[in-house]
């Protein structure tokens, strides 16, 4: 335990120590969001005006984290990162946008992007956001590469409830396992909010998806109990025919 807490540690001050990379052509925004992130106490920050120079930064130097604008400068925001993580896949992308479409957003993170922070921001915004992208719950790639992303971001929901739901009749028997319960809920809510987040449409389109895919289940946990009872009763029947019994 302790070492762990030594390493979470020390990944944390190579966080802050190391450079990051801001791409954004307003200098007032680039100006704020190095305000913010001093404050936060990233002392090491660099400003550059387009993606295909912070592309030149990157491969001249390391960095931990890279701010860089989802509108396009002399190439697209999505050709950016693609750029970016053939350079270095362990860069940190987060983009910025004050109109930010959750679809365009996607594709971002499709493509190998962490997070997005929406413009303006505060400095506990920003806070969050960062956190997120180093430390937070990310989507899979089953996710992000489903052809229905909130059939599989139901799936992910109904999966996570189903584990908690497990846990909870287990906690009233085995006390140990309360710890498991409570990791087990933090994984819910967050899958929840991803999916309330990320998911294609309305909340009430990620909802129907969630009603189908209950039902679904419940048609083949239904089929399952009937296969399960008829395979019973074969069983009992040919027990009865080997003892002698007449069935007819």
């Amino acid at each position: 335990m302790t070492e762990t807490r030594r390493t979470t540690s020390r990944s944390i001050q190579n966080r802050y120590s190391a450079p990051i990379l801001i791409v954004y052509t307003s200098p007032l925004t680039g100006g704020q969001l190095r305000m913010a992130l001093q404050t936060l106490g990233y002392s090491r920050v660099i400003g550059v005006p387009s993606h295909m120079n912070a592309v030149e930064r990157i491969k001249e130097r390391n960095f931990s984290l890279v701010l860089f604008d989802a509108k396009p400068t002399d190439i697209s925001a999505q050709d950016f990162v693609s750029q970016v993580v053939a350079v270095d896949q362990k860069v940190v992308l987060v983009a910025l946008s004050a109109n930010p479409r959750i679809d365009d957003v996607f594709s971002l993170l499709k493509l190998g992007a962490r997070g997005f922070l929406a413009v303006p921001f505060t400095t506990d915004s920003v806070r969050q956001v960062i956190d997120n992208a180093f430390e937070g719950p990310q989507l899979s790639e089953t996710i992000l590469q489903a052809l229905d992303r909130n059939a599989a971001l139901a799936g992910l929901i109904l999966n996570n409830l189903y584990r908690t739901s497990v846990l909870m009749r287990q906690a009233r028997e085995i006390p140990g396992a309360a710890r498991e319960l409570r990791r087990a809920k933090t994984v819910f809510n967050e899958s929840a909010e991803l999916a309330r987040l990320f998911c294609k449409g309305s909340d009430e389109s990620l909802r129907a998806h969630i009603v189908e895919l209950c039902l679904n289940r419940a048609g083949q946990a239904s089929s399952r109990l009937g296969r399960t009872r008829r395979r019973l009763k074969t069983q009992r029947e040919a027990q009865l025919v080997a003892q002698g019994h007449d069935l007819s």
